[in-house]
């Protein structure tokens, strides 16, 4: 997803380097994807949350289920950033 959402950044101009890059895509992305798409950035928002969770303090686990909801979440996220870079310029084309 942070990827996909550091892509839809630089595409529309934008870096994240203000040693937040991670928050500073997903809100980013929840601006960049519109109410649409709400519920999805905070699912994204949430997972991040519990991943530098789990990555530095090692206190909680995440399901099998949790890791196939994310998964499922990243691929339409991805689809979703996808469309909106070859909606507004048609040469980009991704192939993911």
């Amino acid at each position: 997803m942070l990827h996909a959402g550091r892509a839809l950044m630089l595409f529309k101009g934008y870096r994240p380097d203000d040693g937040y890059q991670h928050k500073t895509v997903v809100d980013f992305a929840s601006i960049a994807l519109g109410e649409n798409y709400k519920t999805l950035v905070q699912r994204f928002d949430k997972m991040r949350r519990k991943r530098n969770i789990f990555t530095y303090e090692v206190s909680i686990s995440i399901s099998e289920k949790e890791v196939n909801n994310g998964l499922k979440s990243a691929v339409e996220f991805i689809k979703a950033v996808r469309d909106i870079i070859e909606k507004e310029d048609p040469q980009h084309k991704f192939k993911f």
